[in-house]
């Protein structure tokens, strides 16, 4: 995923899903907390490369968008999503460790290894 793409991701309004209406609205705050559960877990794996993209050549684009995404997660508990709007951020997610694979193993074997001796 392009770094542009998940300012995007973090900067898009996510529609309260209301009683009654739409997909989700039938099992109430119990499926809510669970949607906002694996949102909030898709943040998190992205967020635990921070440390990883540090070394990239272009990692400092996407550390940028960072701010935004912990700055959406501080609020995604008080957010009401629906099954799909969370299907997206997870494929959206899932792309993004996707493309990251390559250049954080290559950047891994340019880094020099550090051995502890006891």
């Amino acid at each position: 995923m392009k770094a542009k793409n998940i300012s995007k991701l973090a900067r898009r309004r996510v529609r309260p899903a209301r009683a009654g209406l739409g997909k989700g609205a039938w099992s109430g705050a119990h499926l809510d907390d669970n949607l906002a559960a694996r949102i909030e877990n898709c943040l998190h794996t992205i967020l635990e490369l921070e440390p990883d993209l540090e070394r990239l050549q272009f990692g400092h684009y996407l550390l940028r968008d960072f701010k935004v995404l912990k700055m959406f997660l501080s609020q995604v508990e008080d957010i009401e999503v629906e099954e799909q709007d969370v299907l997206r951020i997870e494929a959206a997610t899932e792309n993004f460790l996707r493309e990251l694979k390559e250049p954080l193993a290559q950047s891994d074997t340019k880094r020099p290894k550090k051995y502890v001796v006891q």
